[in-house]
């Protein structure tokens, strides 16, 4: 029930924030791709810093991602954060540690725990586009993305 709470209030909130402009997210990274040149996009949606005393060094920082249909990245990298994503519409599959991807659809949510390794995002839909709410409390100083191969060209 807690769960579903919280979907309700995620997505309620997704849903708000998507219509408004706020400040550009520090996380966008450039996709790579085996299917296209620019599978991922990426919007802001909120940056602030969490308002517990305890916590006054972390920021939420939150942004839509929208995968292009069949839409493939597989440049490996690291959060120095924990990130949360939330489908909103589509399927996504996403692969951590090198392991079999797991596949993601609407109403669903994921965890990347801090510096977990991410080398592959793909919307298996090929008609469709996958939009996701990506959510990642940071601290201060902390780097948002780190690419681990391949090397940039």
């Amino acid at each position: 029930m807690y769960l579903k709470s919280f979907r309700s209030i995620l997505l309620g909130f997704a849903v708000g924030m998507l219509s408004s402009s706020y400040v550009t997210a520090q996380h966008q990274h450039p996709a790579e791709t085996v299917k296209s040149a620019n599978p991922l996009t990426f919007s802001p949606v909120l940056n602030e810093y969490l308002g517990d005393p305890d916590l006054k060094s972390y920021k939420w920082e939150s942004q839509l991602m929208t995968v292009t249909p069949g839409g493939t990245d597989t440049v490996a990298h690291r959060h120095d954060a924990e990130v949360f994503g939330y489908i909103i519409e589509g399927k996504l599959e996403v692969g951590l540690n090198k392991e079999t991807p797991k596949t993601f659809t609407a109403g669903q949510m994921f965890h990347e725990k801090r510096n977990v390794l991410h080398s592959f995002t793909r919307n298996p839909d090929m008609m469709n586009p996958t939009k996701v709410l990506l959510i990642f409390v940071i601290k201060d100083g902390r780097a948002g993305y780190t690419r681990e191969y391949p090397p940039k060209k």
